[in-house]
């Protein structure tokens, strides 16, 4: 077997797989870097966070503090905050004589889910055909803003021209409730 034979089979299917791809805020997050070397040996595996590489497995190489659950393979990102969303990447490098490198793109989104259901207000309970309802739908802070709809007897109600929307206000990172309108004719 020449070098180029090495060469064509030394790296193949690399992968990074980002769990869960939508993780909560202050929960933990794993980025595995899948990868086949075909028989090379590895040289290093690499994580990026953007452009600033934040972890590196070299074989034989030990590093001076304690990383559990990191390895060759994964690292392990505790307590996440919405500064992490966005991309990351993993770059594998095999060892000589060859050095092919080859890199794996995933992205990562931090969310902070409702901690209650949304509530809805009216101006009365009880509605007769031709009344006009007049309605407030609101939910707790979250990021992504939580999409809301209206839906009278089961139909979903459109909102050309019907609605006021309220944009969020952000403020140190959290999201605003975000309070929907609705100013209709009851069918």
């Amino acid at each position: 077997m020449g070098i180029r034979d090495i060469a064509d089979g030394a790296l193949r299917n690399v992968n990074l797989i980002i769990e869960p791809p939508a993780v909560r805020r202050g929960q933990h997050a794993i980025l595995r870097c899948m990868y086949d070397l075909e028989g090379a040996p590895l040289y290093s595996a690499k994580f990026y966070r953007g452009q600033l590489e934040f972890y590196r497995y070299t074989p034989g190489e030990f590093p001076n503090t304690k990383v559990t659950s990191s390895n060759a393979t994964q690292v392990l990102i505790r307590n996440v905050g919405f500064g992490l969303s966005g991309n990351f990447s993993c770059e594998v490098t095999a060892d000589a004589p060859l050095f092919s490198t080859a890199t794996a793109i995933g992205t990562m989104q931090v969310v902070e889910l409702p901690d209650k259901r949304p509530q809805l207000f009216t101006e009365h309970t009880r509605y007769e055909p031709g009344d006009v309802l007049r309605a407030n739908c609101s939910t707790p802070p979250s990021r992504p803003r939580a999409e809301l709809k209206f839906t009278i007897n089961n139909m979903v109600v459109s909102f050309q021209t019907k609605v006021v929307d309220f944009l969020n206000v952000t403020c140190k990172d959290e999201e605003k409730p975000m309070p929907r309108e609705l100013d209709d004719r009851v069918p």
